[in-house]
C-alpha cells in the first residue's frame, strides 16, 4: 500500500503542477496571487477574473509565453518602465487617522535664503588645493549639479573659498545680464519686445535686442548703459531685481561708459504701427551699495543664467515673463559671448569641446570673473559654476588660473553622484507635522517627531537644515522621523518622497519646531 500511496501522491503532484503550467500557457490569466501580489502594488487594482487585454493604468499581465518568474526574484520596475499608477482618490472613510497640523511658516523662505542653509561647504576644499598656485585671498567658488528632479532640474550646491554670496568683490561686466533682463522687462510692461526700436533724446537710435548683443556678446560698456537707461534706475532697482525673481541683495547703481545712469533721457518705442512716447525719469535713491556702486554675488548673477537657458525645464513661476523671441535671442548671446575664461579648464576636464553659456568680467587691476552654465555633450552632465579670482595687478594671469580653477572643480563635480538637492516643490503634496519627543530636552537642543503625509509613496528622504534625518513607514502613506539636536524654533525641512525607487514628490519649507 505504502508504494500505491507514494505512486498516486506523484501523480496528484504531476497533475497540479500540468494544470498550473497548463493555465499560465493556455491564456487562462494569472492567478490570485499574481493580482494581488504585496511585491506588484500596482496589480492590486487588476479584476480577479480575466478580461483580455490590459486596459487599466497597470503593467501589462503575464505574456502567455513568458510566464512571471516566481514571486521571490521578481523586482520593482526600473526607473525607464512606466510605474503603476497611483490612485487619485481621498483616504478611505475607515480611516480614522487625525489630518496632519502642517508645520510650515508663512512667509516661506525665498530660494536664496534656501540655498545659504543647504550648500555643501566641504567637498570642492580639496579640488581648490590642487590647484598649481597659491590662490589669492579673496577668492570665491559658487557651483551646482544640475540633476533630475521631480518634474524638472534639481541642483545639488557647493561652494568655496570665500562662497556663492559674498558681495566682496568688483562684479564688472558680469550684470550686464541683469541690466539687459530688466530692459527688456521693463518694455514689455508696455506692450514691447525687444525688436521695438528706441529713440533715445540723446540721439542714440536702435533696435533694444541689438544694443542686447552687444552689451552681452562683445561685452560693450556703452550699450550696457543703453540698457540701464531703458530699464530705468529707480525701477530696475525696485521692481526687478527683487527676492521674488531671485535678487534679493544685488544692486545696479553705476555706468561703466563714463557717464552716469542716474538719469534716463527720454526715448521713444516703435515696433510696427505702434509708438510709445517715456518721458525723462530720474532715479532718485540710492541702494545701499558702497560709492553708488555695483553690488552682486556669485549665486544671484548665476542665478540670472539659470532662469533663462534652463527657461523650458524650470517652473512657470521662476521664468522671466518675456517675448520668446527675445529670450532665444539673449540664449544665443550667452552660449556665443567671448570666449570663457573657463573654457580651457573645462575641455581639460571632459576631454571634449563643452558647450558654456555664459558671462565674462574684469577689471583693469582687480578681479577677473565667469559665470554660466557648463555642459559636457559626451555625458549631458550640466554644471552651473562662478568664480572670481583677484588679479593683484595682473589680469592675463587671473584669466588663466580661472582655467584652471575650473578644471579642478568640474573635475571634483564629476565624481559626485549624490548630495541633497534643492529644487521647487513639486510632485504629490506633502505635509509634515513636527512634535516635541517624550523627554526630548537636552543639552544640545531637543528631539523632535516628524510625521509626515506622502498620498503614493513608499519611501521618503528627510533632512532638517541639511543634515539628513532618518524616517520609518509609520501607516499607510504616513512615516515618522526623529530630529535629534535641533532647538525650537523655524528650520528648513526638506522632503524627498519617492514610489518603487522613483521620485514622486518633494518639498522644502519653513518648519517651525515649538515655540519660536
Amino acid at each position: 500500500m505504502s508504494g500505491v500511496r507514494r505512486t498516486v501522491l506523484v501523480l496528484a503532484v504531476l497533475w497540479i503542477a500540468c494544470g498550473e503550467r497548463g493555465e499560465r500557457s493556455g491564456g487562462a490569466g494569472p492567478g490570485p496571487r499574481d493580482l494581488g501580489s504585496e511585491f506588484e502594488p500596482g496589480y492590486r487594482d487588476v479584476p480577479t477574473e480575466w478580461v483580455g487585454p490590459m486596459t487599466v493604468d497597470v503593467p501589462a499581465g503575464p505574456d502567455a509565453g513568458n510566464p512571471r518568474p516566481p514571486a521571490a526574484d521578481r523586482r520593482p520596475p526600473t526607473a525607464d518602465q512606466q510605474l503603476p499608477a497611483c490612485p487619485d482618490q481621498p483616504p478611505a472613510t475607515g480611516d480614522e487617522r487625525p489630518a496632519l497640523r502642517d508645520a510650515a511658516v508663512e512667509p516661506d523662505w525665498s530660494w536664496e535664503r534656501k540655498a545659504r542653509r543647504v550648500i555643501d561647504r566641504t567637498t570642492l576644499a580639496a579640488a581648490v588645493r590642487k590647484v598649481p598656485f597659491e590662490l589669492p585671498e579673496g577668492f570665491a567658488v559658487y557651483a551646482a549639479r544640475v540633476a533630475e528632479g521631480v518634474g524638472g532640474p534639481a541642483y545639488v550646491l557647493y561652494q568655496a573659498g570665500a562662497g556663492a554670496f559674498t558681495q566682496e568683490f568688483w562684479p564688472a561686466s558680469t550684470v550686464k545680464v541683469l541690466a539687459a533682463l530688466a530692459a527688456l522687462d521693463f518694455v514689455h510692461s508696455l506692450g514691447f519686445t525687444g525688436a521695438a526700436q528706441v529713440a533715445f533724446d540723446s540721439g542714440a537710435t536702435d533696435t533694444l535686442r541689438a544694443i542686447i548683443d552687444r552689451a552681452i556678446r562683445v561685452s560693450s560698456n556703452e550699450d550696457y548703459d543703453l540698457t540701464v537707461l531703458v530699464a530705468g534706475l529707480d525701477r530696475l532697482n525696485e521692481e526687478f531685481l527683487t527676492a521674488e525673481r531671485g535678487f534679493p541683495t544685488t544692486v545696479l547703481e553705476r555706468s561703466y561708459g563714463g557717464g552716469s545712469v542716474r538719469r534716463s533721457p527720454g526715448l521713444t518705442l516703435t515696433e510696427g504701427a505702434r509708438t510709445e512716447r517715456v518721458e525723462a525719469r530720474r532715479g532718485r535713491a540710492s541702494y545701499g551699495c558702497a560709492d553708488n556702486g555695483n553690488c552682486a554675488d556669485l549665486f544671484e548673477l548665476t542665478e540670472a543664467i539659470r532662469r533663462v537657458v534652463l527657461r523650458s525645464e524650470i517652473p512657470e513661476a521662476e521664468r522671466f515673463g518675456l517675448d520668446a523671441a527675445d529670450l532665444a535671442a539673449l540664449d544665443e548671446a550667452l552660449c556665443n559671448a567671448d570666449s570663457s575664461y573657463f573654457l580651457d579648464g573645462a575641455r581639460a576636464a571632459f576631454g571634449v569641446e563643452p558647450r558654456i553659456c555664459h558671462k565674462t568680467g574684469s577689471s583693469r587691476e582687480d578681479e577677473a570673473l565667469d559665470h554660466g552654465l557648463i555642459e559636457d555633450p559626451a555625458t549631458g552632465a550640466r554644471y552651473l559654476l562662478a568664480a572670481v579670482i583677484p588679479g593683484e595687478g595682473d589680469i592675463p594671469e587671473a584669466r588663466e588660473r580661472l582655467a584652471t580653477l575650473a578644471e579642478q572643480v568640474l573635475r571634483a563635480l564629476a565624481k559626485q553622484q549624490d548630495g541633497l538637492v534643492l529644487q521647487p516643490d513639486a510632485g504629490v503634496p506633502l505635509v509634515v507635522q513636527a512634535d516635541p519627543a517624550e523627554g526630548g530636552r537636552g543639552r544640545r537642543g531637543g528631539r523632535w517627531v516628524l510625521t509626515i503625509e506622502a498620498a503614493c509613496a513608499d519611501e521618503v528622504a528627510v533632512w532638517v537644515d541639511g543634515r539628513a534625518v532618518e524616517a520609518a513607514p509609520a501607516g499607510e502613506a504616513r512615516f515618522t522621523a526623529e530630529a535629534r539636536g535641533t532647538r525650537g524654533g523655524d528650520h528648513l525641512l526638506i522632503v524627498l518622497a519617492s514610489r518603487e525607487g522613483t521620485p514622486i514628490g518633494y518639498r522644502s519649507l519653513r518648519a517651525r519646531f515649538g515655540s519660536p
